[in-house]
């Protein structure tokens, strides 16, 4: 069975090439530095990979996610409050 850390939540989309804000409780400036991919909950206790494109910090709570294959605001959208 493979064990997940929760980081954070995406809460909103932010541009229109489909990036997302990540809300995460790493405590710093994080820009995901050497992560390849973060898995995002579909479903209770169910997760899919979302590879990493680039990453920006925003503060110290939240950071902009650019995810591979997440190309329009709708689909930024969709992940909106996953954890």
């Amino acid at each position: 069975m493979n064990e997940y850390i929760n980081i954070g939540r995406i809460v909103a989309s932010f541009g229109l090439k489909g990036e997302v804000i990540l809300k995460h409780a790493l405590g710093k400036k994080t820009i995901l530095k050497g992560v390849e991919a973060i898995f995002v909950e579909q479903h209770k206790g169910s997760y899919l990979p979302y590879f990493v494109e680039s990453s920006k910090a925003k503060d110290n709570e939240e950071s902009y996610v650019k995810l591979e294959s997440i190309d329009t605001k709708e689909s930024a959208n969709r992940l909106s409050g996953r954890n």
